[in-house]
């Protein structure tokens, strides 16, 4: 006959709630940020000029120049404490010399207002391609939450065309903050 007492239902539900609650919570803090494409925001002049398809934003067809921006906020999924080190990274198609894909991660400063530009991404330093490929910076760059907010802006590049050339079709479909190691 055993001598321990059995632990009450309502602090073994309790205890069971508990760790359900917190288990999501703790894979989430060592998360990395990502976004696809048609969660950006375009500029006000960009209006009739960027499709969102699927999970995708590209500039719509046609062979004459366009430029457009989309940004996108980037939030601290990491751990909470506001500072650490990222690196980014691209998932883009860019079929060819009339098209480019540019990515920014910017910092605005809460205090000053002061934008700074920490990293940047360009399609054309890549071979083009008419399927998407994902590219990833090297350079690991600090943030701090607690005195900037961040955000990605990507400018979405044709080119003009000449006749008879295929016209350049720049989509992006995915941005990453990844964590340095």
């Amino acid at each position: 006959m055993s001598t321990r007492l059995p632990l009450p239902r309502t602090r073994l539900g309790a205890a069971l709630a508990l760790i359900a609650l917190a288990l999501p919570g703790l894979a989430l803090a060592s998360s990395n940020w990502s976004s696809v494409g048609s969660t950006g925001t375009p500029d006000e002049l960009c209006t009739g000029r960027v499709s969102f398809n699927n999970n995708d934003a590209g500039l719509v067809s046609g062979a004459t120049a366009l430029s457009c921006t989309i940004r996108y906020q980037v939030h601290d999924t990491w751990d909470g404490n506001g500072i650490l080190g990222v690196y980014s990274g691209a998932r883009f198609t860019d079929n060819g010399i009339y098209s480019e894909v540019r990515t920014r991660l910017r910092a605005h400063n809460t205090a000053t207002g002061v934008l700074t530009t920490l990293a940047t991404l360009s399609s054309n330093s890549y071979a083009p391609a008419a399927t998407p490929q994902t590219r990833y910076l090297t350079n690991c760059v600090a943030l701090n939450f607690n005195a900037n907010s961040y955000f990605i802006e990507v400018d979405l590049v044709r080119t003009a065309a000449p006749a008879g050339a295929i016209p350049g079709l720049p989509v992006l479909g995915q941005l990453r903050l990844l964590r340095c190691q």
